[in-house]
């Protein structure tokens, strides 16, 4: 019964994300903002990032959908750099399902959007890796708009992802960064240290076939990505990143500043029989490969099994 349910929650979903493809292209929330002015007066720590962050639109924090509304969209940024014929060739090589649709009267309506967030196809004819159940890689789990766990230990900070329950390891030990990793990864190699009240994050040894953001801007093994937290407020950890690529960006790629808000973990993230901590939104091929694409992704582009 449970997975004939889920089934049609994600049959529905399905649906919903290919014919509300706007949404996610601006990705604003019904008008929660980051900070709460309930929480303007609490103390905090500017060096303490422990904590559930979201930049999720929804009163409890999750459920994929549009960010709240002063976090920033769900791209990494509308300021793309001239790609070189090396990026070129990437980029028109990956077909994206989020955006515009391609060649649609709503895309060509808005010239002052990049190309690349109006080119959606339908998810049966899109190249997304993610699709597939492969790891997101850093920008783009950062960007999507579910509930991220921050947990500070003595020599590194596990950020466990909700969507997609993936695990990310900052080492904050002093140790440095490969120069020229021979095992690429998924999720690169990550260090991170203090610059005042700035929580600096360093990598590099990403494996290329990852996204920048889920409008499907790609990147080169080369990428170096820098990560700037800063927490502003009680509840509220603002981030800028910077994606420094030569051989796909003529220049460095600054993002759009994005913002988390901070869930309170009493009354923030529950499951249905009232368990709290994250969702186990995992992506299990059995569920995702099997079922959802060849009952929604597939049909959705004409392709009947």
């Amino acid at each position: 019964m449970r997975n004939r349910f889920a089934i049609l929650i994600a049959a529905g979903a399905g649906v919903l994300v290919f014919s509300s493809l706007a949404l996610a292209q601006g990705g604003r929330g019904p008008g929660i903002m980051a900070a709460n002015p309930a929480n303007a007066s609490k103390p905090y720590d500017k060096h303490d990032l422990s904590g559930i962050w979201t930049r999720n639109g929804t009163p409890l924090g999750y459920g994929g959908g549009g960010t709240c509304r002063d976090c920033g969209d769900r791209g990494f940024s509308n300021d793309v750099p001239p790609m070189t014929p090396l990026g070129q060739k990437m980029y028109e090589a990956n077909k994206p399902s989020y955006g515009r649709n391609l060649g649609s009267a709503e895309a060509n309506a808005h010239p002052e959007e990049h190309i690349g967030r109006r080119r959606a196809v339908p998810p049966a004819n899109g190249t997304d890796p993610y699709q597939y159940c492969n790891p997101e890689g850093v920008t783009r789990a950062l960007i999507y708009p579910d509930p991220l766990e921050m947990n500070v230990l003595p020599n590194k900070i596990m950020q466990q992802f909700e969507w997609t329950y993936a695990t990310r390891i900052i080492w904050t030990d002093g140790r440095k960064l490969p120069e020229d990793a021979d095992q690429l990864r998924w999720w690169g190699y990550s260090t991170g240290h203090w610059d005042g009240d700035t929580f600096v994050v360093d990598s590099n040894g990403f494996d290329e076939r990852t996204w920048i953001d889920h409008f499907g801007y790609p990147h080169s093994t080369d990428m170096k990505l820098q990560e700037r937290y800063k927490r502003t407020a009680y509840d509220v950890l603002e981030l800028s990143m910077t994606v420094t690529d030569p051989k796909v960006y003529t220049r460095p790629w600054v993002s759009q500043n994005k913002k988390f808000r901070k869930l309170d973990t009493k009354d923030g993230i529950k499951t249905a029989d009232g368990w709290g901590g994250l969702m186990e939104d995992l992506c299990a091929p059995a569920d995702e490969v099997d079922q959802f694409n060849k009952r929604v992704r597939d049909p959705a582009g004409g392709v009947v099994h």
